[in-house]
């Protein structure tokens, strides 16, 4: 489904990582480890189409990414350490908002996707700030909203960076099993982390990507 060959990238004359190769089936899940600067961000770009690489390409399906595959961009969803939302707008303005851009609402009433949105926010204990705007919530709250959006919508590759950021154990507990059940549903999941042992009940594959550009799998 997703097949990556051969990847670098460089930045200031200095390479990040090369020779990354690997293929992502349905239902697997990958987890890429390295230590802060190592390119673990980076490399997620890459394979979201933000950052072009140095050499090698990324494939959906067996069609380039780069060749504006709107198959691979609507059945991706793509979660980093920055929320990406409007610290002025309430969480329900700010998922309401990403639904609009997803192109998912346009047939529904506001209404119904509004009680929607309030349904998942109560499966992440955020109902009762759910007037406030975003900057009056903290961060285990900002964090816990940012997986709203896994269950707003079923997307066939999550790529998610450093997913487990600010959570509290309840809100660990919760991210995996999100991650377990994206899995059985066949889905697959690309994930930076420097959390090193998880209780899933999954086969994890690794990715090391080292201090010295050496990738190990």
């Amino acid at each position: 489904m997703l097949t990556v060959d051969q990847l670098s990238y460089s930045r200031n004359n200095r390479v990040l990582f090369k020779q990354v190769t690997f293929q992502l089936l349905p239902s697997q899940v990958l987890h890429i480890i390295g230590d802060n600067g190592s390119g673990k961000t980076t490399l997620l770009q890459i394979l979201t189409g933000l950052r072009i690489p140095l050499t090698g390409k990324v494939m959906w399906k067996g069609i380039p990414i780069d060749k504006k595959n709107s198959n691979f961009t609507e059945n991706l969803l793509y979660i980093n350490h920055h929320l990406g939302m409007k610290a002025s707008l309430t969480p329900i303005e700010n998922l309401y908002l990403f639904l609009v851009r997803r192109n998912v609402v346009h047939t529904q009433p506001k209404k119904e996707v509004i009680n929607g949105i309030y349904q998942i926010l109560e499966q992440l204990n955020l109902k009762d700030c759910s007037e406030n705007i975003l900057a009056r919530l903290s961060m285990g709250q900002q964090r816990r909203l940012s997986l709203a959006k896994l269950l707003l919508i079923q997307a066939d590759c999550w790529i998610l960076d450093e997913p487990f950021t600010s959570l509290d154990n309840v809100g660990i507990a919760f991210m995996l099993s999100l991650m377990e059940k994206q899995s059985i549903r066949g889905g697959s999941i690309v994930f930076t982390s420097h959390l090193a042992n998880f209780s899933l009940s999954l086969e994890i594959k690794k990715i090391f990507l080292g201090s010295n550009n050496h990738v190990k799998t």
